[in-house]
C-alpha cells in the first residue's frame, strides 16, 4: 500500500455513539503522528464531535483538531471511493452494515486500502467474501470484519488454544467449549436496530440455535463434548448453562476461521452462558426469547423505544456504566488426548469498552504492524492480523490466558460496588 496516501486511520461513522467512542479512543491512545481523518454523512455532528471531545480531553485537543472532516454518503460508490484512496485504513462503525457497508467495502478493496468494522452480521460478512475475496486477495487488502465483542474473544480465543494445542501436544484442536461466566454490559440503539435487521435474515438460525446447542459429536473420546441442549450443567465450571444471545455468530466466526486456520479436522466451537441455578438458566433463556420477540415487532418496538426502556440509534450506555462494566469467557479445550482450558477477560463494557479496544487496535495494527504474516482477503481478524492483534491487545490489558488446569472463574469485584 503506498506511503504516501493523506491518512493513516479514517474512522467512518464517526458521530455515531460507537464511532465518537472510538475517536477517543485513537485520540487517547494512537501514536502521536498518527494521521487521522474522521468521516460521516452530517459535518455538524462530525464537528460536534471533534469540539466535545477536545472540551474533555485537553491534553488529546491538538490531536483532535487535527483531524480533518471527511463527509459523504456510505450508498454513493464514488464518495466513497474518493475517500478510501486517501487512506490507508478504513475503521467503519456504520451499521446496519448490510445496509450500509457494501459500498464502502467494494470501495477500500478496488483502492487497495484495508478496513475493518464491528459487524455481528455474518450473512453480510458472507455476502463479501464471495462477491470481493478474490479481488481483495489480488489487490493485497485485509477486509477484517468482526472486530468488536462479536467476535474477538471466541475468534482470538480459539486461535490462541490452537497454537498450544500444536506447541504443547503436536496435536490438532477438535473442540472448544465457551462459556461466559461474567458479564455486565449495556446496549446502544445503533446495536439493537442491527439485531433487528438479523432477526429480519436470520429467522430461522435463530430458532433453531434457541433449542439446540451444537456440540461436537465426532473425533474426540471426551462425552463432554458430545451435543448438548439449549440448557445443561457443565461439570467442569459445576454451573447451568443456558443460551446465549451471541452464541450463534461467535460460534459461525470460530468455526471459519478453524477451517481456514486448520485448527484440526472438524474442528468447532460451542458457546454458552452460565447461571446461578437451574431457574435462573430457565430464567434468561426466557427472557432473551421474549425480549427478540419484542424487538421483531414495529408496535412493540416503538413502546420500549417511548418508555425509554431501550435506547434508539444513538444512544447508549454512560461512560460511568461503560467503566464499571466487564465480561469474562471461560474456555475448555480438547485434542484428541489432551483437555486443557483457556480464558478471555475484559475489564469493562464489553459492547463498548471493549470493543472500542478491539476495533481501535486492530485498525492501528492494520496501519503500523501489517507485514507478510497478515493473510489478504475477507476475513475474520485472527485469519489476518493474528498474533500481531494479540499481542496488541495484551499488551493493552485484554486477558488471553491458557493453562493445563481450570481457569477459576473469578467475578470482578466491580460487581459488588
Amino acid at each position: 500500500m503506498s506511503s504516501t496516501r493523506k491518512y493513516d486511520i479514517v474512522i467512518w461513522g464517526a458521530s455515531s455513539f460507537t464511532g465518537a467512542r472510538l475517536v477517543e479512543y485513537l485520540a487517547l491512545n494512537a501514536p502521536f503522528d498518527t494521521r487521522i481523518a474522521i468521516g460521516g454523512r452530517n459535518k455538524d455532528k462530525l464537528t460536534d464531535v471533534q469540539r466535545r471531545l477536545a472540551a474533555k480531553h485537553v491534553s488529546a485537543a491538538s490531536a483532535l483538531d487535527a483531524m480533518d472532516v471527511l463527509v459523504g454518503d456510505s450508498t454513493d460508490a464514488a464518495r466513497m471511493h474518493e475517500i478510501v484512496s486517501q487512506t490507508r485504513v478504513v475503521a467503519s462503525t456504520v451499521g446496519p452494515y448490510a445496509r450500509f457497508g457494501t459500498e464502502l467495502v467494494r470501495a477500500c478493496v478496488e483502492a487497495k486500502t484495508d478496513y475493518c468494522d464491528i459487524t455481528g452480521e455474518m450473512p453480510w460478512v458472507r455476502e463479501m467474501h464471495c462477491e470481493f475475496n478474490d479481488l481483495a486477495v489480488q489487490n493485497n487488502v485485509h477486509v477484517a470484519s468482526f472486530c468488536g465483542f462479536d467476535c474477538i474473544p471466541a475468534d482470538l480465543g480459539c486461535m490462541m488454544l490452537a497454537q498450544y494445542a500444536r506447541e504443547e501436544f503436536d496435536e490438532p484442536l477438535l473442540h472448544v467449549k465457551g462459556s461466559i461466566v461474567g458479564i455486565r454490559g449495556g446496549v446502544s440503539g445503533g446495536t439493537l436496530a442491527t439485531l433487528r435487521d438479523q432477526l429480519q435474515t436470520e429467522k430461522q438460525a435463530m430458532i433453531k440455535n434457541l433449542f439446540f446447542s451444537s456440540g461436537p459429536a465426532e473425533h474426540n473420546a471426551n462425552k463432554r463434548f458430545a451435543k448438548r441442549g439449549l440448557i445443561h450443567f457443565d461439570k467442569t465450571l459445576q454451573r447451568w448453562q443456558t443460551f446465549w444471545i451471541m452464541s450463534m455468530i461467535n460460534s459461525q466466526t470460530a468455526n471459519w476461521a478453524g477451517q481456514v486456520l486448520n485448527y484440526g479436522l472438524g474442528f468447532e466451537y460451542a458457546e454458552s452462558m452460565s447461571a446461578r441455578s437451574l431457574l435462573h438458566a430457565v430464567a434468561i433463556a426466557i427472557g432473551l426469547f421474549y425480549g427478540v420477540l419484542l424487538m421483531f415487532f414495529r408496535i412493540t418496538r416503538h413502546a420500549l423505544y417511548a418508555l425509554r426502556i431501550i435506547p434508539r440509534p444513538g444512544e447508549g450506555p454512560s461512560e460511568e456504566f461503560t467503566e464499571r462494566g466487564f465480561f469474562s469467557l471461560s474456555l475448555e479445550a480438547s485434542t484428541d488426548r489432551h483437555v486443557f482450558y483457556g480464558k478471555v477477560a475484559g475489564s469493562s463494557d464489553p459492547g463498548y469498552g471493549e470493543t472500542i479496544k478491539y476495533l481501535g487496535e486492530s485498525a492501528l495494527c492494520l496501519a503500523f504492524d501489517r507485514d507478510e504474516s497478515f493473510r489478504p482477503g475477507v476475513y475474520p481478524p485472527s485469519v489476518i492480523m493474528g498474533d500481531a492483534l494479540l499481542r496488541r491487545l495484551r499488551n493493552r490489558g485484554c486477558q488471553f490466558e491458557v493453562s493445563r488446569k481450570p481457569i477459576a472463574a473469578v467475578e470482578s469485584t466491580k460487581k459488588r460496588r
